[in-house]
């Protein structure tokens, strides 16, 4: 009994995991068909049916999986999205559903790619345009309301931006940077992105948001940056950065900064306390380091690897997104 009760729990774990797997393709699926954009309003089952074109005891059944994992709520024979979903939906998202959708499905070919080939795992411009968008986000007004927390809790680097000059490395989409030039006038901006296909997005966003004039978007290896002491502040985006890459990317930033200058380093992740984080964190961290790319390192990590390059602390800051590094380049530099 011993052996099967082993099994039993082997087997109702896999089928736990399974359960999750479909209901991510079940929500993918009416996602893709429409439903998370028509259910943003109260509906009947009887227009849920129309609107699909499926049958009325199918949809039922769908919206009873739907709301078993929380994704609707029915009141009074009415359908529609729960509050948390609405706001992942919605038209000024930090970061829509879709995209967190396009996130989970990649990362699903990912860990298995790395479970599969002993090579580097390698994203295509597709696959990074995907990661980009999921970590960078939209500005979007939820966005600069984000932001706005965020530089409460580093006045200094606000500052340092509102008037000045910004260089943003491994920009991504530009989320934060166009964020940015939407709260500071004043602000002007160089981003660095390698990837072909995200520097193209980065610089689409700029357009429609109309600060080209102020925001400059440049496709290259950020080693090879070569203004100096031009930058009031840099934010570097590290845990995009693989090993081969940091030690001369932070030298170059060191140079591009005025004396004095700032630089903000983000601590993205941490290993987790609850128990329930454990498995996302292990599975991100296969895919990262597959990537060669530092997992996880400490603010205390990341504080030596800037002064290695000649940086200097100026404060660790703990906030809502992690700990937050600033680093000086010497005002007598």
């Amino acid at each position: 009994m011993g052996r099967l009760a082993l099994a039993r729990t082997a087997q109702s774990r896999v089928e736990e995991l399974a359960t999750g797997a479909q209901a991510l393709a079940l929500l993918a699926m009416v996602h893709e068909r429409g439903w998370t954009s028509f259910l943003a309003e109260p509906r009947g089952l009887d227009q849920l049916a129309a609107f699909s074109r499926l049958p009325a005891g199918r949809v039922a059944n769908l919206v009873g999986a739907l709301e078993a994992v929380g994704v609707v709520e029915q009141h009074d024979g009415q359908v529609r999205l729960s509050p948390a979903y609405a706001e992942l939906a919605a038209d000024d998202a930090m970061i829509d559903l879709g995209t967190v959708l396009d996130r989970a499905e990649l990362m699903i070919r990912l860990v298995r790619a790395a479970a599969e080939d002993a090579g580097e795992l390698r994203l295509g411009g597709a696959d990074a345009l995907v990661i980009a968008k999921a970590v960078g986000g939209r500005p979007t007004p939820v966005t600069e309301a984000v932001f706005q927390h965020l530089y409460a809790e580093v006045p200094e680097y606000a500052e340092a931006v509102r008037d000045g000059r910004l260089l943003d490395v491994g920009c991504g989409v530009a989320g934060a940077m166009l964020t940015s030039a939407s709260m500071f006038p004043n602000m002007r901006a160089v981003a660095i992105e390698l990837v072909p296909a995200v520097a193209a997005e980065a610089e689409s966003r700029a357009k429609r948001l109309g600060v080209t004039d102020r925001v400059e978007v440049r496709c290259m290896d950020a080693r090879d940056f070569d203004e100096r002491d031009a930058f009031d502040a840099c934010f570097w985006a590290q845990p995009f950065f693989p090993e081969s890459s940091r030690d001369a990317t932070l030298r170059m930033i060191r140079g591009a900064l005025k004396p004095g200058a700032l630089l903000m380093i983000q601590e993205m992740e941490s290993e987790p306390e609850d128990e329930a984080q454990r498995l996302p964190f292990a599975l991100r961290r296969l895919v990262y380091e597959g990537q060669g790319v530092p997992f996880a390192p400490t603010a205390e990590q990341l504080v030596a690897e800037a002064e290695a390059v000649g940086l200097v602390p100026h404060r660790m800051v703990p906030t809502n997104f992690g700990r937050i590094v600033l680093m000086r380049r010497p005002a007598d530099d």
